[in-house]
């Protein structure tokens, strides 16, 4: 006896519809878990950056404190080669002064200057011309004036003037 009007057909275990919503749920737990390798492996990589970055900014930080002490060392010199050329061009002036004040009939044989003095050998015909044409001038610059005269054997005196400039309190500069 035949309760059914059809034939019967096998029964699956797992009919179509489940089939593909577990397919499609086995879909996205896979791709869940490529994005998380995705995920992972793009955190390492910022992480392999951020300490090449951070290696970059010490090296930085460094080269910058080796140039901020050199820039300083570079203006120590530089002030300092400013006050040898303003130091320079003051002895200049003062020289060019001091020939300008020597007179003709004067001859200077050598001249030695410190900061407070100046010491003069040379010859002069006579003491009246050397203390009237350079010695004055001499005494109105330096506090202190001191003159030697030694007559040689041509008839011309041979002198050396000693000039210093004495500080307020006595003490030289």
């Amino acid at each position: 006896m035949r309760y059914s009007f059809i034939t019967p057909r096998k029964k699956e275990l797992i009919d179509n519809i489940t089939k593909m919503w577990l397919l499609f749920i086995g879909f996205v737990v896979i791709m869940l878990f490529a994005f998380d390798l995705l995920i992972k492996l793009k955190i390492s990589s910022l992480k392999n950056q951020m300490n090449e970055y951070n290696s970059k900014i010490a090296a930085a930080k460094s080269e910058t404190k080796k140039l901020q002490k050199k820039i300083l060392f570079l203006n120590k010199e530089k002030a300092v080669a400013e006050e040898i050329y303003a130091s320079n061009s003051v002895l200049k002036d003062s020289i060019k002064n001091l020939f300008d004040l020597v007179p003709d009939q004067i001859t200077l044989q050598k001249v030695v200057m410190d900061k407070n003095s100046l010491i003069l050998y040379g010859i002069t015909p006579s003491k009246d011309t050397f203390n009237f044409l350079l010695g004055s001038p001499l005494k109105s610059i330096f506090q202190s004036s001191n003159t030697i005269f030694y007559l040689g054997k041509d008839g011309w005196y041979r002198f050396v003037s000693s000039n210093k400039i004495v500080g307020n309190d006595g003490d030289r500069l």
